[in-house]
């Protein structure tokens, strides 16, 4: 319990989640009657802990409950298309590889909502491998992936190319995400857009890629505490700052011709690329971003475990685990020498972001020759 409450002191994500959860409850209207930054899909999951706790601390635990068993209902799902994409006997190494790596990211895992973002993933994941008319609950998965955090919009290409209905399928994931968008929309427009507005202005966060990059030259002058998190502020931070969507767009598309060369190249794409492909292009994203908290990390739990068999599959969980780890000991471990520019924060988040980057060439690479040979 003591590193749930640094985890909540060291941010303020936990206290947001709480205030939003109790302005429901009062019966107030997100976006119209408070500012919140996070997308409607969010919602949900900060209610029920508020509805139930008397204090903040008691929050933090209900939360953490909620979460742990969300990332548990996840990790089932994850062995049994585990079982259904690999083969009966080779399930246990991405289900412990999930498990493992959810440990080694407490107690980031239970303190913050993307665990709901991973469970829609995993959902995605284990229906597409059931394929047929359980393929449109996958598209819904991810619909409602989105309506969370955006991110899970990326995995409809890849879903898309391993498995036929796709003109139906982003029909159903339309639907979900203008029915959970369009109350809000016209009860709070304004304020929906307001937040929209909030994420875009973000500056360079102090864990992105980029900022790594320039602690290692040397090129920051220090820190704020801006839009909910630590930015740099430097030479070179404008312009890296100016640049995170043009490299984020090109990581992109980089991914999405790795996959698009495997589709004509072997004639189309089996349902066991999916998850691959899905983490590739989230991992692209996460690498080019202005923004890489370590919550980032939760999305990957049910797609990297299942991303290779075999050898390949063994490093790939191998790299995974080792950035998750690195997390950790990042945040909260070393954070203060991180905001300090002090050993060994910036050294640890310089290996932690190159682990990501190996993590993400290994999957365009290695495990995409061996998985289509």
């Amino acid at each position: 319990m003591g590193l749930l409450v640094l985890s909540a002191r060291l941010s303020n994500d936990l206290s947001l989640y709480s205030q939003a959860g109790e302005s429901i409850l009062r019966g107030e209207v997100p976006y119209r009657d408070f500012f919140i930054e996070y997308p409607p899909g969010s919602l949900p999951a900060f209610v029920p802990p508020a509805l139930f706790s008397s204090s903040q601390t008691s929050f933090i635990e209900l939360f953490s409950l909620e979460m742990a068993l969300t990332l548990v209902v996840t990790l089932l799902l994850t062995a049994l298309g585990a079982r259904r994409l690999r083969g009966s006997r080779v399930w246990i190494l991405p289900a412990a590889t999930f498990a493992l790596a959810a440990v080694l990211l407490y107690p980031v895992a239970v303190t913050r909502y993307d665990a709901v973002v991973a469970l829609t993933l995993g959902l995605a994941v284990f229906f597409a491998s059931l394929g047929g008319r359980y393929l449109s609950l996958a598209y819904a998965s991810l619909g409602l992936g989105a309506v969370a955090k955006f991110v899970p919009a990326l995995a409809i290409l890849p879903l898309a190319l391993t498995r036929r209905g796709a003109m139906r399928g982003c029909a159903v994931f339309l639907a979900v995400v203008a029915d959970s968008f369009l109350p809000f929309a016209l009860l709070g427009g304004h304020g929906l857009l307001q937040s929209f507005a909030y994420q875009a202005e973000r500056g360079l966060q102090v864990e992105s890629v980029a900022a790594s990059v320039l602690m290692f030259l040397g090129s920051v002058d220090g820190i704020v505490f801006e839009y909910g998190a630590f930015e740099l502020r430097g030479e070179g931070v404008g312009l890296a700052t100016s640049l995170s969507p043009l490299l984020t767009l090109l990581l992109l598309a980089v991914t999405g011709l790795a996959m698009w060369w495997e589709f004509r190249r072997c004639g189309g794409l089996g349902v066991r690329a999916f998850p691959r492909h899905a983490a590739a292009l989230i991992l692209a994203f996460m690498l080019g971003s202005r923004v890489l908290s370590p919550q980032y990390l939760i999305w990957l739990l049910p797609l990297v475990p299942l991303s290779a068999g075999g050898f390949v599959g063994t490093i790939i969980c191998t790299l995974f685990l080792a950035a998750c780890f690195t997390t950790t000991l990042i945040f909260p471990g070393h954070y203060a020498d991180l905001l300090s520019f002090r050993y060994p924060g910036p050294e640890l988040l310089l290996a932690r972001n190159l682990l990501l980057v190996m993590l993400w060439i290994t999957m365009l690479t290695l495990a995409a020759k061996v998985e289509s040979a």
